[in-house]
């Protein structure tokens, strides 16, 4: 609360000075209905992120510039390394993230490697929260992230280079050729690092080196602006060497091998337009993802460990949009996705498929220029878990020309996928286990009868059949727009979901390796303030101020609290205490507090930029995740045995990141550019490992070409 008073005193202020330069208010954004409308015009909470801002930040992986948006939280994966994205203190595993308008894939544990997408040719990123399984389907339960990739508009030729800390090599290269009614564009991009170690008495690095490449290719045809033919395609490659020791109980091996990453996507598409502003758009997105690792022992050279994964997922879909009268607009699609995933991972390594049917509507209506409501729904008919109704309603009412008042409800749900079904995962080189609803009896009976089990955290027979997770959620807020420099947003949001499935830690075996399994939580919620302030001043200082407020609660638990049925036990004392709901923290990985402060200044007249953002993370606290690579322990928050979060626990504390970056244009085709993220070094190499610590980076890039 005290940071929201302070950036309305700061708000205060800036009202009060004079600006020129104003923002523009007539953006347009696509994300939100699957059609074109200007940012101020939408009523759900949307948000963008210009590939200008992200040029000033100096960012080079997608997981960069997100993780200073408002509301959006980078948390780590289930062994503790790897990261997925937050949104609005619900799992990775619920917001949908889009390429060009088509889902990525490749969720091993649920998350999505962020780093795997460079920002290099992202034109913007549009973000939409709240849910979207109106238009998306399953894993739009939180909202979506849709990266807008750069389309061929002018004939050009454009090259990037960065450098930074641990011999870290960023290059790009994008040419387009605009001949006619034809454009093509080529974009490459090679990233390369040398990882880095935070633990440099235990052999090997925290983060091994790897290195990946993208190719993208986009073509378009416009056949007298009627008939619009379009063709995309995109290649990754990525090799991590790995080399590091392995902590298995009192034990320890040290192992070698490689990792590889292979995606693959190609999305040809027809659209055609008819009169009355009718469009109809045929498209048929495919892509395949593929990872496979084998580590060896340095010792005697025998194969260690091995994993390997694939998915391919193919949806065609037809797409019609038409205004029958100006102020109202219909849109419809129909399509069916088709999935399928063969892995290790699983007990039988067979392969498994499924396919969704769906089709939707979605209605637009203005009213006399002050009223805009949107409303849609959408079936789902899964083969394997049936059928699911998602329907939304969002309204904007502007309040004079400076005021938009705004509202949004929408339900969610998100299918258990195979890996909660059939999972039989056994990384001996992250020192943990996962078993599949379906595997887990099995294998814990096994592990039992071998005796290799020390302890068990839950009772196996407590999990049972997983049920598709659902969500009801609203958003209510305000826009005001002060002047033509500035506005205040402020969005309440609450979700509440059924049936949300978490990772279970379920037992420890003897040689230290944590076993996990999932199960429903039945009734959870999350629910919280989120406030941003953006102002431009007229001599080229444009601010933005944000905070969120977060509370994210098991409600099974708020209930075994208020009757009095949960204790705490200090692990010292061996004193048992009754833990009040004021004691109650919330989920793991949440922090209550999150803000940024954010300065972006371009001198137009020397044509020169700076930026410095500050961004704030609250303590929040880290679930029984033992994950041991590179022989680092992840010790957990909970202390007191109950196996919640709560103010008797070992939280991680908060922190304050400060990236800084400065940039120099010369001759107009030059810009070079200067930077430190992290400025303060800060680093926690028990709890955040994926944080090295101060990087410094020289980035360069040449204009060759424009017409």
């Amino acid at each position: 609360m005290k940071s929201i008073l302070f950036i309305v005193a700061i708000f205060s202020c800036l009202q009060a000075s004079t600006q020129s330069d104003s923002i523009n208010l007539n953006e347009v954004v696509i994300t939100a209905t699957k059609t074109e409308r200007s940012l101020i015009s939408v009523p759900m909470p949307v948000s963008i992120i210009k590939a200008k801002i992200i040029s000033m930040s100096g960012s080079s992986r997608l997981q960069d510039i997100l993780s200073e948006q408002n509301g959006l939280s980078i948390v780590p994966q289930i062994n503790g390394f790897g990261n997925g994205l937050q949104l609005q203190g619900l799992n990775p595993d619920y917001t949908m993230i889009l390429i060009d308008g088509e889902p990525l894939i490749g969720r091993l544990t649920g998350n999505l490697e962020l780093n795997r997408i460079t920002v290099a040719n992202i034109k913007r990123i549009e973000i939409v929260k709240g849910p979207s399984s109106s238009l998306y389907g399953s894993e739009a339960l939180g909202g979506v992230i849709n990266i807008i990739t750069h389309s061929p508009e002018v004939s050009k030729l454009n090259l990037g280079l960065k450098y930074a800390s641990n011999n870290t090599l960023d290059a790009s290269l994008q040419t387009n050729l605009i001949k006619n009614d034809l454009s093509i564009s080529v974009f490459g991009n090679h990233f390369r690092t040398a990882g880095f170690d935070l633990s440099p008495n235990i052999y090997g690095q925290t983060v091994s080196p790897y290195y990946n490449s993208t190719l993208q290719l986009k073509l378009k045809k416009d056949f007298r602006e009627r008939h619009i033919f379009s063709l995309s395609g995109k290649s990754y490659f990525e090799t991590q060497e790995n080399e590091y020791q392995v902590v298995n109980g009192l034990d320890s091996i040290r192992v070698f091998g490689h990792a590889y990453v292979k995606d693959f996507s190609l999305n040809p598409q027809y659209k055609l337009k008819l009169a009355n502003h009718t469009f109809i758009n045929t498209s048929v997105y495919g892509s395949f993802y593929e990872t496979n690792t084998q580590l060896f022992k340095n010792d005697s050279r025998e194969v260690y460990y091995t994993d390997s994964f694939q998915q391919l997922f193919i949806r065609p879909e037809i797409q019609a949009s038409c205004y029958f009268q100006d102020f109202q607009k219909w849109t419809a699609g129909i399509g069916s996705a088709f999935e399928s995933v063969k892995t290790s991972r699983y007990a039988d390594s067979e392969q498994r498929n499924q396919q969704t049917n769906f089709v939707y509507i979605q209605h637009e209506w203005t009213i006399k220029n002050r009223f805009e409501i949107v409303s849609g729904i959408r079936y789902d008919l899964n083969t394997i878990y049936g059928s699911q109704w998602s329907p939304k309603f969002a309204a904007q009412w502007s309040v004079g020309k400076r005021w938009k008042l705004k509202s949004s409800f929408g339900t969610g749900f998100k299918a258990p996928d195979f890996r909660y079904l059939y999972l039989n995962f056994k990384n001996a080189a992250a020192g943990y286990f996962v078993f599949g609803t379906n595997e887990l009896k099995y294998q814990i009976e096994k592990l039992k009868n071998n005796g290799e089990i020390q302890q068990l955290f839950y009772d196996v027979n407590l999990i049972g059949k997983l049920d598709p997770e659902k969500s009801m959620a609203i958003n209510a807020g305000f826009q005001f727009y002060y002047n033509a420099n500035g506005h205040v947003d402020v969005n309440f949001f609450r979700n509440d979901l059924e049936g949300l499935i978490e990772s279970q830690p379920i037992a420890l075996t003897i040689d230290q390796k944590t076993i996990y399994s999932y199960s429903n939580i039945k009734r959870a919620f999350t629910q919280g303030l989120e406030f941003s302030v953006i102002h431009k001043l007229n001599f080229g200082l444009h601010i933005e101020m944000s905070s969120q407020i977060l509370f994210a609660m098991d409600k099974e638990i708020l209930d075994q609290i208020n009757q009095g049925q949960v204790f705490g036990r200090d692990p010292i004392s061996k004193e048992t205490y009754r833990i009040k709901k004021s004691d109650y923290f919330g989920l793991y990985n949440r922090s209550r507090h999150t803000e940024s402060l954010k300065l972006f200044y371009e001198n137009k007249k020397h044509h020169w930029d700076a930026s410095i953002r500050l961004i704030y993370k609250g303590k929040f606290g880290i679930s029984n995740t033992a994950g041991s690579v590179q022989g680092n322990i992840r010790p957990a928050s909970d202390i007191n045995g109950n196996s919640i979060l709560d103010q008797y626990d070992q939280f991680v504390d908060g922190y304050i990141l400060c990236n800084v970056s400065i940039s120099k244009n010369l001759l107009d085709k030059f810009r070079i550019q200067l930077g430190a993220d992290n400025l303060f070094n800060y680093i926690d190499s028990d709890h955040i490992p994926s944080l090295f610590g101060r990087n410094l980076y020289l980035n360069v890039n040449y204009k060759l070409y424009k017409k």
